[in-house]
């Protein structure tokens, strides 16, 4: 009977620590859009900046809402997740629209923390790349469009909304 007892003893600590030593992975993607949907709540139009773990954070800020002509309401949201801030810092850019449920709607990757629009005003997305001539404005009257073009220095630079 002892025997039993330690046996059962010995396996209850092992699937323990077992289960305990478990590493929680992060799901960067749900925790994005947290972050951008706190954004929108607060109407944060600085840059916050938000630590996930010792190398990496997050970093955005609300841009405001656009109306569509057919009256679709969408939030703007500019977000970049900088990871490796110990090493080599690599930043993934994006602009997020999501709907007025803050419902995540899609994206605009874009490859340089440079491309981030500056402002929302009157529906439009103001560019000021200071390494580009070309001032760049989207309308968002229309709806979401399909591709911007970021142009620099005369060269085209296509970014599709997925």
């Amino acid at each position: 009977m002892k025997s039993k007892k330690f046996i059962l003893f010995i396996v209850y600590f092992v699937l323990c620590g077992f289960f305990f030593s478990q590493n929680k992975t992060l799901n960067y993607k749900e925790e994005r859009h947290k972050f951008n949907r706190k954004l929108i709540s607060n109407q944060s139009y600085e840059i916050i900046t938000k630590r996930i773990t010792s190398s990496d954070e997050f970093r955005g800020s609300f841009l405001g809402s656009a109306k569509t002509r057919l009256g679709k309401s969408y939030f703007v949201v500019k977000s970049s997740y900088i990871f490796n801030l110990n090493r080599s810092p690599t930043a993934e850019n994006h602009i997020f629209i999501y709907n007025s449920k803050k419902e995540f709607v899609g994206y605009y990757y874009l490859s340089n923390i440079n491309q981030l629009p500056q402002k929302l005003h009157n529906n439009k997305l103001y560019f000021n790349n200071e390494d580009c001539k070309e001032k760049i404005i989207i309308n968002l009257t229309n709806g979401i469009p399909a591709a911007i073009n970021l142009k620099c220095n005369g060269e085209d630079d296509f970014v599709e909304f997925k």
